[in-house]
C-alpha cells in the first residue's frame, strides 16, 4: 500500500495535479479564514457566520447538479480548468476590495455566494478527474490522496492566513489565493489523462440527464442510504466546524490565533485519518465503516462541547477531523466505485450536493439557535441527533455488501 502511495505521488499526470491542487487548496482554504474573520470583525454574530457559510456552500444546491451534467457530457479537465481561472478573478476582485477598504458585508457575502456557484459547478469535474488519472484499483488511495491535500491545506492555510493578517494585511490572503489559483490553471493546462474515452452525447436535454442522475441513486439503497448519512453528518457535525471563530472568541484572548489552533487541529486529525485509514479500511465493509464513524464523531462532537479550554477543544476538534474525515473518504471511495461511469458526474454531483450544502445549512440553524441559547446547547443537541441517526441506520448497512467489481 505505501509503496502504491509513492508511485502515484512520485510522477506523471496524477503527481503534478495533485501538487497544483494542494497549493490552490491552501490558497481556498486561507481565503475562507479571511472571509470569516472579516465578518466576526464586522458583526460578532454567530448568526453571520453561518450566513456566510451558506452563500458558500448552499449554491451547490442549484448549480451542482448543472455541474454534474456537464461532466459527464464535456471534458472535466477543461471544465475544472475555466472553473478555477473563474475563481483566480474572484480573489483577485477580494483583495482589490478589501486594500481598498471598500468591502461591506453584503458586498463579501455576494461575492462569496457567486464564489460557491463556481466551485459547484467544477466540483463534479474536479473528482472526476482523479478517476481519469490513475487506474481502478488506486482510486481508494487516490481519493484519500485528494482528502488528504484538502486536510493539509486546513491545516496549514489557518495558521499561515492567521500568520499574514497579524504581521502584514489580510488583502495579502487574497492576493496569495489569486496567485495560488491562477498557477493550479497552469498545471491544468498541461495535463492530459490518458486512455479517457470521449463523452458520448445523448442528445438529451440538460434537466432529464440530471434527472436521471438523481433517480440513480433514489432507487439504489446502498447510495440512498450512505448519501442520508453524509447529509445528517453534514449538518449535525460538519457545521461545528462553521462555529469555530465563536468558540476561539469565547475560549481565547486573541481570536485569530484561537481559530488558527481550533481549525489547524482538525485538519491535523483528517491528514491523520488520509496517511492511516488504509489500513483498516475494507471496500466490502464500506457501508459500515461509514456509519460507525459517524457514530463515533457524534460522541467526540459532544465532548468537544464539553470542553472549557482551547487545549481541549483541540484535542477533540482533531478527533472529529480524524473522524469526519475517515466517513467522508469512504463515502467518496463508495460513490466513485459503485456508480456506472456514464452516470459516475451526476451521482458525483449528488454526493457534492449533500456534501457541499448539508454542513451550510447546518450552520445557518446553528448560528441561529446560538444567538439565542448561546453556543453549547445547540451543539449538543446537534451530536445527540447525530448519534441517534447513526444508530438507527446500522443495523441496515450491517447487512450491506458492498462489490464494486461487479457494477
Amino acid at each position: 500500500m505505501q509503496s502504491r502511495l509513492v508511485k502515484l505521488l512520485a510522477g506523471g499526470h496524477f503527481a503534478a495535479y495533485t501538487a497544483g491542487n494542494c497549493f490552490s487548496l491552501l490558497g481556498t482554504w486561507m481565503q475562507r479564514i479571511a472571509c470569516s474573520l472579516v465578518v466576526w470583525d464586522m458583526t460578532q454574530s454567530p448568526f453571520w457566520l453561518g450566513v456566510l457559510a451558506a452563500a458558500d456552500l448552499l449554491p451547490t444546491v442549484i448549480v451542482g447538479p448543472l455541474g454534474g451534467a456537464a461532466a459527464d457530457r464535456w471534458d472535466a479537465l477543461k471544465l475544472n480548468r475555466l472553473c478555477q481561472f473563474i475563481l483566480a478573478l474572484i480573489a483577485g476582485l477580494l483583495t482589490a476590495l478589501v486594500y481598498l477598504e471598500s468591502i461591506s458585508l453584503g458586498l463579501l457575502i455576494t461575492i462569496v455566494a457567486i464564489q460557491g456557484c463556481v466551485i459547484a459547478l467544477g466540483q463534479s469535474a474536479r473528482m472526476t478527474i482523479v478517476q481519469e488519472l490513475v487506474g481502478r484499483d488506486d482510486v481508494p488511495m487516490a481519493v484519500a490522496i485528494n482528502s488528504m491535500n484538502v486536510n493539509l491545506a486546513r491545516l496549514v492555510g489557518p495558521a499561515l492566513a492567521g500568520l499574514m493578517i497579524v504581521m502584514a494585511d489580510v488583502a495579502l490572503v487574497f492576493l496569495f489565493n489569486a496567485v495560488v489559483t491562477l498557477a493550479f490553471v497552469i498545471v491544468l493546462q498541461r495535463i492530459t489523462p490518458e486512455g479517457v474515452e470521449p463523452k458520448q452525447q445523448s442528445g438529451r436535454g440538460v434537466l432529464v440527464e440530471i434527472a436521471e442522475g438523481f433517480r440513480y441513486v433514489a432507487n439504489d439503497t446502498g447510495m440512498r442510504l450512505i448519501l442520508l448519512l453524509l447529509f445528517s453528518g453534514g449538518a449535525l457535525i460538519r457545521a461545528i466546524a462553521e462555529m469555530l471563530p465563536a468558540f476561539a472568541a469565547d475560549l481565547s484572548k486573541v481570536p485569530a490565533t484561537g481559530l488558527a489552533i481550533l481549525t489547524s487541529s482538525m485538519a491535523f486529525g483528517s491528514v491523520t485519518a488520509g496517511l492511516t485509514m488504509h489500513s483498516y479500511l475494507s471496500t466490502g465493509r464500506l457501508p459500515f465503516q461509514i456509519t460507525l464513524a459517524w457514530s463515533l464523531s457524534a460522541c467526540a462532537a459532544a465532548c468537544f462541547i464539553a470542553a472549557n479550554s482551547v487545549g481541549m477543544l483541540a484535542v477533540f476538534a482533531m478527533l472529529m477531523g480524524y473522524l469526519t474525515s475517515v466517513s467522508m473518504i469512504a463515502t467518496q471511495t463508495y460513490v466513485q466505485l459503485g456508480s456506472p461511469p456514464p452516470l459516475r458526474g451526476r451521482a458525483l454531483s449528488v454526493h457534492g450536493l449533500v456534501f457541499r450544502a448539508s454542513p451550510s445549512l447546518g450552520a445557518l440553524m446553528l448560528g441561529l439557535a446560538s444567538d439565542h441559547f448561546g453556543l453549547r446547547t445547540p451543539v449538543i443537541c446537534s451530536a445527540a441527533a447525530m448519534l441517534v441517526v447513526s444508530l438507527a441506520l446500522l443495523p441496515y448497512v450491517s447487512r450491506m455488501d458492498f462489490k464494486p467489481d461487479e457494477v
